[in-house]
This record gives structure tokens, C-alpha cells and sequence, in this order.
């Protein structure tokens, strides 16, 4: 586990600057909170990890009994996002927007709306789960966002996202490998996301009824996000989005160029960061091609010729990361 801090306090003296470090180290992760009361009994051990998942980490607490609260005023001007907490065991009590829910409900998934007031109590023998998503991340409006957190209860997805936090610690302790954290952080966007959807009315996330600038906007983050995928589409894209094909183009019809070869040039893109990154000096240029959704090298290498006036070999050696 990568943890950031630890204590196991002895006595008072111990237990106050224990107290004082974490409160520092828990108001650094979590700007528009206070933390209050912060308690950790003496001969126990409480730490604080995380776990870096490319687009998102993953903040793992035990052994805390705190407060925490936000107030309009300490959420004035933060970006609209939620706070995710998933808690397998322990005592803890959330409350905003007039509805309270905690472990007397024996429920393990809490969701905060971070740009408004909420409180927090937690128990020392509480273990949580913590991640913060913006809006932008989970391609939704914020007053779409604001209504999923609201009915957030009645999402029939809730105890998959439960399962999927819950394993991730485990699941990545020993993955090494950035593109492949950063690839889980990506998947659990969407499970959270999918999750807000169920909870709200998915109609009003998306189709017809976002803005054309809103929706477009969506689907290119849908777009990045999956380019790796060699299923994706213009037909796998529409009905993401529950619009028609008809529609999807429409979108584009003021763009320079199509949607598909939109996705050509992204995919590209990323193909020449790749083969320019000195850590990845040791891929040859087809598994970089290959890992971009162009399986045929003379293919790929054509197309990169035409695009940036050199072939893929030719802009290693430009680079530096020529094997």
C-alpha cells in the first residue's frame, strides 16, 4: 500500500501531534473541508495511502475518528465534481442537502456534492475509500450531476461500484505498470459514471435533450478516453450517447475534417507521444502502433508519413528514442 503517513500513538503527548499531522495531511488532500475533533486512540494505527490511477487517485483512510465539513463559504468557486466514499466497515454518519445516511442504514457508498455545505463523522474503526471526480471527468452538465447525487439512492449500481472500490486497493498494489493504472482509473470513471446515470433519468444526460456544444464536448472526452478500443465507432459512439448516427454526424458537419478520421488523427497523435516517450524506448514502433488500433505497420507508418512529413522510425531518431 502507498502510504503517505502513519502513526500508532502511545500517550497524549503522541496522540496530539499525531492528531496535528494528519489534520494537516487530511486539509492539504481536501482543501474546501475542515477537519475537527480528529482523534487517533492510543496503540492503534491509523494511516492515510493512495493510490494513483492516472486520471484519478484513490485515498485509503483507517483507524481516523474525525469531523469533516464543508460550508458554502469554504466551497465557494470549486469546480463542480463529487466526492466518492466507499466504507467497508466501521461507523460513520454523512449528511447534505438535508438527508443524512451512515452506517446505521448499512450503507457503504456515500456521494458528495463538492460545491456544496456537508458534514462528515467518522469512527476510529472506520476504513474509507475516497476519490474525487470532476464533472468534466464524467462527462455529465452539473445540474445532471447535482440531480444523480440527490436520488443517488435509488441507482441499481450502487453495489457494483461498492465491489469496485472495495478491490481496487488490492487489485493494484502491484501494478507497475502506468498505462495500465492509468487504463483502471479510466474504467472506474465509468463505473461511477454509470452509476450517476442509473440514479438519475439517462434521457436527461444525454441525446437530445444536452445542447449540441454540451454533447459534442462529451463525446470527444467518450472518444479520448476509448481510443485504445478497436471497437470503437461511429455506431458504438451514438448509441453511448443515445442518439442516432444521423445525429453524430450532424454534430461534425462544421468540422474540417470527419469524425472518423478525427479519431485517426487522435489515435496518431498518441502513437507519435508514444514513440517519442525515452521510457518507452524499448517498444518497438509496431507494439505502439498496435496498442493505437493500427495493426497494420506499413499502414500506420503511411499514415504517420503523411500527417507529419516523416516515418515512424525517422522520428525516433529526431526524438532521441531510437533502440
Amino acid at each position: 500500500m502507498p502510504v503517505i503517513a502513519s502513526w500508532t500513538p502511545d500517550d497524549g503527548r503522541a496522540q496530539r501531534d499525531a492528531r496535528d499531522e494528519a489534520v494537516s495531511t487530511m486539509s492539504a488532500m481536501a482543501p474546501m473541508t475542515r477537519i475537527g475533533d480528529l482523534t487517533i486512540p492510543a496503540g492503534r494505527t491509523a494511516t492515510i495511502a493512495r493510490h494513483d490511477l492516472g486520471p484519478v487517485a484513490l485515498v485509503h483512510l483507517e483507524g481516523l475518528a474525525y469531523d469533516q465539513v464543508a460550508t458554502a463559504r469554504t466551497t465557494d468557486g470549486v469546480p463542480a465534481g463529487i466526492s466518492l466514499g466507499v466504507r467497508p466497515s466501521g461507523t460513520w454518519e454523512l449528511s447534505q442537502a438535508g438527508t443524512t445516511r451512515g452506517s446505521a442504514a448499512h450503507d457503504v457508498v456515500g456521494v458528495v456534492d463538492v460545491t456544496r455545505a456537508m458534514s462528515l463523522r467518522t469512527g476510529a474503526d472506520t476504513a474509507l475509500l475516497q476519490m474525487y471526480l470532476s464533472a468534466d471527468q464524467l462527462g455529465m452538465e452539473v445540474d445532471a450531476l447535482r440531480r444523480a447525487v440527490a436520488s443517488v439512492d435509488r441507482s441499481p449500481l450502487r453495489s457494483l461500484v461498492a465491489g469496485h472500490v472495495l478491490h481496487l486497493p488490492g487489485a493494484v498494489a502491484d501494478l507497475a505498470d502506468p498505462v495500465a493504472r492509468r487504463s483502471v482509473g479510466l474504467a472506474t470513471i465509468e463505473v461511477v459514471r454509470a452509476m450517476l446515470i442509473g440514479a438519475a433519468r439517462p434521457e436527461q444526460q444525454v441525446g437530445t435533450a444536452m445542447s449540441a456544444e454540451h454533447l459534442r464536448t462529451g463525446i470527444e472526452r467518450y472518444v479520448r478516453r476509448r481510443l485504445r478500443d478497436p471497437a470503437l465507432s461511429p455506431a458504438s459512439i451514438a448509441a453511448a450517447h443515445a442518439i442516432s448516427r444521423r445525429h453524430l454526424y450532424d454534430l461534425w458537419r462544421h468540422e474540417p475534417t470527419t469524425l472518423v478520421r478525427w479519431i485517426t488523427l487522435r489515435r496518431l497523435e498518441a502513437a507519435r507521444e508514444e514513440l517519442a516517450d525515452p521510457r518507452l524506448a524499448h517498444r518497438s514502433i509496431e507494439r505502439i502502433a498496435h496498442g493505437w488500433c493500427f495493426p497494420d505497420p506499413a499502414s500506420f507508418a503511411r499514415r504517420f508519413r503523411a500527417e507529419y512529413g516523416m516515418a515512424p522510425r525517422e522520428w525516433r531518431r529526431v526524438t532521441g528514442t531510437a533502440p
